[in-house]
């Protein structure tokens, strides 16, 4: 028994399978960039010599929100203690 293939090869599966594609990497572009950021605050404390706990590592490290990491980058730059990051 022959399989017909001839959806897949499709100019509808052609476009679905581009914006799989797209999605897959716009996501992966952003999640990139996000954990850059969370890098960023680290190494920024770490110049200023402040310590994060487990708990703090661990909310700087789940977190996806670009904007709130760039606030938090912002904060590591001027902030004396950790608790002043996430306030």
């Amino acid at each position: 028994m022959d399989t017909d293939l001839s959806f897949f090869r499709s100019e509808s599966a052609q476009r679905l399978r581009a914006q799989g594609r797209e999605q897959g990497f716009e996501q992966g572009l952003e999640q990139g960039l996000g954990q850059g950021v969370a890098r960023s605050v680290l190494t920024v404390l770490t110049g200023r010599g402040i310590e994060l706990s487990a708990g703090q590592r661990q909310l700087l490290a789940d977190t996806t929100d670009v904007d709130q990491l760039n606030v938090w980058l912002l904060r590591a730059v001027t902030a004396t203690r950790a608790e002043e990051l996430f306030g």
